[in-house]
């Protein structure tokens, strides 16, 4: 895992090895291990390592006659991949996944990213044609941003290092990421909270050829719904999630350790990763004591699994802890569990340098309360408007309404046209659910959140869930495997109860979120809040200030719930104060 960067010059070769140099100095805590940089006529190259594959001779940028790459990520089929290549003739210098991709690229060109089982994100230049080859993972585990300004082509892992290129200082804020900010919590993948920032999209490749960059859709989910029993498909399930951690587990010449939160994803990953040692897997879990605790539950899953387990309870100072994971966050990111994320982070990376998750299993068999949101809903709740259950979804996940958003944001007014953009043609309400959780809420809120939270502790994070082929495979599955009534998950639920206790399987799902009510009503908290959102803040200039504190005192008035609202608020305020140097 690593950070990458690069300049590219459309017409001559004026990007020097400083501009990058500067650029990886943001990126260190990416790959604290080792740095590079390469430089051939139109373009330099630069990587920060965490040194995960090949320790001793897997130093990047690598150079293949007139290919050079830069490369984040793992590729966990790199060996069979070798192997192919070897008996074809290609010569390999190293041992690393890296130099793998780079005749990987030889053999396929631009359709190279479908050969490439694994989470990346790289670029390739190619000194005889002239051309940038970049390309993210299909899901989007891996980011990649870029800009273009007069002749320069600019991209990198983590938007602080475009503004350190020399090229770009400063850019304008985009009003519609704001939209979305207040609108979900998150800033959606197509965009940036910059205007001039753009990001490259999941599953999209990209060229620069005569100056022109242009994108392509290399993959996307295709529902061909399966014709199979529910027995045929538990064993199916079962196989290719027990391929996905052993691929994860074998990629890797350091240890590797799994977040343990008790529920039911965590768990059954961490009981397969522990089959394929011979000692204890370290398992890691954070909990809040009296709220939403599943600390008990990860204790009880790591004792049935026999891992050695590494529990933390939240008990540090909250604003210093929020200031901290704000000021690293290139964007605007209202998660609350970004900080107790951190926590875990900062703790399991003193231990081993990558983790296993659970992450992507509630988005592909539907384990979210809000597929069933309509039935489930008070009646009070239920008008007219809401006709099914997406609808309903629409008005659960909108943290501040379209009436609210306008009044909010200065001069602009906010569309719904991101839905228009997604769905197109779809008609089954659970079926826009499904593609939203997977399209739009996995890369931007949950991935996102993954990446920058582990990643500032030089720590690698593993989906086993998101393995291609599994997700292909449980997306097609008939709905009724994974979603009936109250229940959801059932499948994979079904497989756990064959090997833990069913009340420990089949228990209230709790989620990850914080006890933001009473953070936010601590003393301490209670100051900071009110400091934060009277002062002179920049964010005012977009922001309209009597709306913001209209919330706050609602709050502790107590007479509206705004605590979510009040939340995202602050993170914004805090963003703003960090991140003023960068704005225009």
């Amino acid at each position: 895992m690593c950070g990458i960067a690069g300049i590219i010059h459309k017409k001559e070769n004026t990007a020097s090895a400083e501009n990058v140099e500067r650029m990886l100095n943001t990126l260190t805590k990416r790959g604290p291990d080792d740095s590079g940089v390469h430089t051939s006529s139109q373009c330099t190259l630069g990587q920060t390592r965490l040194s995960i594959i090949d320790l001793n001779t897997g130093h990047q940028p690598i150079v293949d006659g007139d290919l050079s790459i830069t490369f984040n990520g793992e590729i966990y089929n790199f060996k069979e991949l070798r192997s192919e290549f070897e008996s074809k003739g290609h010569i390999f210098k190293t041992n690393s996944d890296t130099e793998v991709i780079l005749k990987a690229y030889r053999e396929y060109g631009q359709e190279c990213p479908k050969h490439l089982d694994g989470m990346f994100s790289f670029a390739i230049w190619d000194d005889a044609k002239k051309e940038l080859f970049v390309a993210r993972d299909r899901f989007g585990k891996k980011p990649l941003f870029y800009t273009e300004k007069d002749s320069y082509f600019v991209f990198a892992s983590e938007i602080k290092a475009l503004f350190k290129s020399g090229i770009l200082e400063k850019d304008c804020i985009n009003k519609e990421a704001l939209d979305d900010y207040f609108h979900f919590g998150y800033i959606l993948p197509d965009k940036t909270i910059y205007q001039n920032i753009y990001p490259l999209l999941p599953a999209h490749t990209g060229t620069l050829i005569d100056g022109v960059f242009s994108t392509t859709r290399y993959w996307a989910l295709e529902k061909k719904e399966l014709d199979i029993s529910y027995e045929d498909a538990k064993k199916k399930v079962r196989e290719l999630l027990e391929n996905a951690v052993q691929k994860r587990m074998l990629a890797s010449d350091v240890e590797v350790g799994a977040l343990l939160s008790g529920g039911v994803d965590s768990t059954y990953v961490s009981y397969l990763a522990q089959k394929h040692l011979n000692h204890p897997l370290k398992t890691f879990s954070v909990g809040y004591d009296w709220h939403k605790n599943e600390l008990p539950f990860a204790e009880q899953a790591s004792k049935i699994i026999g891992t050695d387990h590494y529990p933390l309870s939240v008990s540090a100072d909250l604003k210093e802890e929020l200031k901290t994971v704000i000021k690293y966050l290139d964007e605007p990111h209202g998660d609350t569990s970004n900080f107790p994320q951190h926590l875990i982070s900062k703790l399991t990376s003193e231990h081993v340098k990558v983790v296993l998750t659970g992450d992507g299993a509630d988005e592909l068999f539907m384990g979210y309360g809000w597929y069933q949101i309509t039935k489930y809903m008070p009646r009070w709740r239920l008008d007219w408007k809401i006709l099914n259950s997406f609808q309903a979804y629409q008005k659960a996940i909108s943290i501040f309404k379209k009436r609210m958003r306008k009044k909010i944001i200065k001069d602009y007014t906010p569309s719904n046209s991101v839905y228009k953009k997604i769905f197109k043609n779809l008609q089954d309400p659970s079926h826009k659910i499904n593609i939203f959780d997977l399209s739009v809420y996995l890369p931007s809120q949950l991935l996102t959140k993954i990446d920058r939270t582990s990643m500032m502790h030089g720590l690698e994070a593993r989906a086993p869930f998101l393995d291609t082929d599994l997700a292909e495979f449980v997306y097609n599955l008939p709905t009724s495997f994974k979603m009936e009534g109250t229940k959801n998950k059932i499948i994979l639920k079904d497989l756990l109860a064959e090997i833990f206790p069913k009340e420990f399987v089949y228990r209230k799902k709790q989620g990850f979120g914080a006890p933001i009510d009473q953070w936010l009503g601590e003393e301490k908290m209670r100051e900071f809040v009110h400091t934060t959102l009277e002062s002179e803040n920049l964010m005012y200039s977009f922001i309209d200030k009597t709306s913001v504190l209209k919330i706050r005192d609602g709050f502790y008035a107590k007479k509206r719930n705004h605590s979510y609202k009040l939340w995202l608020l602050l993170s914004l305020a805090l963003w703003f104060e960090y991140h003023e140097d960068t704005i225009l």
